[in-house]
């Protein structure tokens, strides 16, 4: 099992950034590698909701269900997967500061599968989409907020 953490400072409010994450279809604008994030269960994203992750991960395309583990407004998000081929949970943490939002994601995963044998560089290269998404996210947060057609 491998665990990394993730801190990004977005100079937007903490609602703003939550509202962000938690758009589930709007995941795959900021994460490299996603084509398609959407909730398999019906009503509101809620504690216990399934989601499924579709995308390209090494050059192989992967369908990944998941489950919400945690959902507190503005405060936390996370997620589980439960089918292969990786085993990762995220929980990300919100926390207004003076400038913003920070965010702090922690990932904890194993890999199965095809990508077993060679987990370090999964790990690895896991690690920096992961890092680029959340430095997409910030990006695309501060830029709307500059624009001038932003409400």
């Amino acid at each position: 099992m491998s665990e990394f953490t993730i801190v990004t400072m977005i100079g937007r409010p903490v609602d703003e950034v939550f509202a962000v994450i938690t758009d589930l279809a709007q995941t795959p604008v900021w994460t490299p590698g996603l084509s398609e994030v959407r909730q398999t269960s019906d009503g509101p994203l809620a504690l216990g909701a399934t989601i499924v992750y579709t995308g390209t991960f090494l050059g192989r395309s992967f369908k990944s269900n998941a489950v919400c583990t945690g959902l507190t407004e503005n405060k936390l998000f996370a997620t589980k997967t439960t089918t292969a081929p990786f085993y990762l949970e995220v929980e990300t943490a919100l926390e207004p500061t003076a400038d913003g939002t920070r965010v702090t994601s922690i990932y904890r995963g194993e890999s199965r599968g095809f990508v077993k044998l060679a987990e370090p560089l999964v790990v690895r290269l896991g690690r920096k989409q992961f890092e680029t998404a959340y430095e997409n996210l910030r990006t695309l947060l501060e830029d709307r907020a500059l624009s001038p057609h932003s409400s």
